[in-house]
């Protein structure tokens, strides 16, 4: 017992320790070329792994509140099968026009939510835009519509990300998006 306890320790402070800066090919935020920016921007379009369910390359959360976002989604998942993914990015990674394509494609390479369902949520941020996109799976409109999603964002994560405080404003937009889901779910039974 006291070695199962042991590995266990082990193994979540390895995973713990994983940050956006040890993602192969991720650079903290810095002045490239164009033509470094371009290739840098294809390398992050092609091979950007998930970290957890809380990917924070922008760094906007303290380690405290990414582990509670994890925690929450983690919990989420387990109840409802649905997967939500937040991903933060800075302006180096994606070009603004590309930013909701971006949060798209992630969700597909990634491969959130269940194959067969189809329940994935991405909820993507950048500060340096000032930007913030949801993409959802298919079987998430049996949920939520369009509107519903821009009445979330604009009502629960805006306010907040308006006066910085960008750890309030996500946690109220998850909070919106996951009760929404809970309510379609408990009244439709699926």
């Amino acid at each position: 017992m006291q070695l199962f306890f042991i590995l266990f320790l082990s193994l979540s402070s390895f995973v713990s320790n994983i940050t956006a800066q040890s993602v192969p090919n991720y650079r903290l935020y810095q002045k490239m070329t164009i033509s470094e920016l371009e290739a840098y921007r294809q390398s992050i379009w092609d091979s950007l792994p998930a970290i957890g369910w809380v990917n924070d390359f922008e760094g906007l959360f303290s380690n405290n509140e990414e582990d509670s976002l994890e925690s929450m989604l983690q919990h989420f998942e387990k109840e409802t099968t649905v997967e939500i993914a937040i991903v933060t990015v800075d302006s180096n990674m994606v070009q603004k026009d590309r930013f909701n394509d971006f949060s798209d494609h992630l969700l597909k390479i990634w491969g959130i939510g269940k194959f067969a369902k189809k329940n994935g949520i991405v909820i993507c941020i950048s500060r340096d835009y000032r930007q913030l996109f949801i993409s959802t799976g298919a079987g998430i409109a049996t949920y939520m519509d369009d509107a519903e999603k821009y009445h979330i964002i604009a009502q629960n994560f805006i306010p907040a990300f308006n006066e910085y405080w960008y750890f309030d404003g996500t946690l109220s937009g998850l909070n919106e998006l996951m009760n929404k889901v809970t309510k379609k779910k408990k009244r439709y039974g699926r």
